[in-house]
């Protein structure tokens, strides 16, 4: 799935390209898009900015009009200003002169007021994104502690509503980072622990924006030797999503 680092990457492209120009054709292609219906409202508007929220992606068009989307596990976008056109059956493709953008399948695509947007419930219970202006790691480790209480840090740190935009791969490494272990329970830990987890969390997804990559010590590396110890890197499934969490037992207390 998409994480939050890759959502802003995309917003960040998504403005690069199609700010400030005008859509000639708005267009889902897809039976299947949610706005087969509704993509061709924004012909004609112009795209003002485009901001990520967590894993949401909100694309502001003139006319106070938004295009929410979430890609979930299997959407993409694809986003060119090459004069080519992205190809297939997308759900929705904007076009201005050489500049194109597609969105493929995804959790949610719809078109909607700004003033809907601004008081989506959905949006309105995310917890703060760590690479968003002004974003406070020690608040955000409060927040973790107070509703994250009684469960796993690594289940609380996929919560959305706790932190938004860290996905499973942002977690496990940020845990490694913090040298604090998924299973931990939040309850246990200490506030300058979980500060030190949230910060590694910013980190991770800011090293991730900066280089295009995000850095891998032992995601997916269950049976290989962690890079610090030695000691052989372990999976198991966690929380009712039973997502794969990877960990070092020696180095990760």
């Amino acid at each position: 799935m998409p994480e939050g680092d890759t959502i802003h990457r995309t917003a960040r492209r998504l403005e690069a390209v199609l700010a400030g120009h005008e859509v000639e054709l708005a267009a889902a292609p897809s039976p299947r898009s949610p706005i087969h219906n509704r993509a061709g409202e924004l012909r004609g508007r112009t795209l003002e900015r485009a901001e990520a929220r967590g894993k949401h992606l909100l694309a502001h068009f003139s006319g106070s009009l938004v295009l929410h989307s979430h890609l979930g596990i299997g959407g993409r976008w694809s986003i060119r200003a090459d004069g080519r056109r992205p190809g297939g059956r997308p759900w929705v493709l904007l076009v201005a002169g050489s500049r194109a953008a597609a969105q493929y399948g995804g959790q949610i695509l719809r078109v909607v007021s700004t003033s809907r947007a601004r008081n989506d419930p959905g949006l309105m219970q995310l917890g703060p994104d760590p690479l968003a202006p002004g974003f406070d790691p020690a608040a955000a480790a409060g927040r973790l502690l107070t509703v994250g209480r009684g469960r796993e840090l690594g289940d609380a740190l996929l919560d959305q509503t706790i932190v938004a935009g860290i996905g499973n791969a942002i977690r496990v490494e940020a845990c490694f980072r913090a040298r604090i272990s998924p299973w931990r329970a939040v309850g246990d830990l200490a506030a300058d622990e979980a500060e030190r987890v949230i910060g590694a969390n910013q980190w991770v997804m800011e090293a991730s924006l900066e280089h295009g990559r995000r850095p891998r010590s032992i995601y997916r590396r269950a049976g290989r030797p962690c890079p610090r110890c030695g000691t052989k890197i372990r999976s198991r499934g966690q929380g009712d999503a039973n997502r794969i969490a990877y960990w070092c037992p020696s180095c990760q207390r």
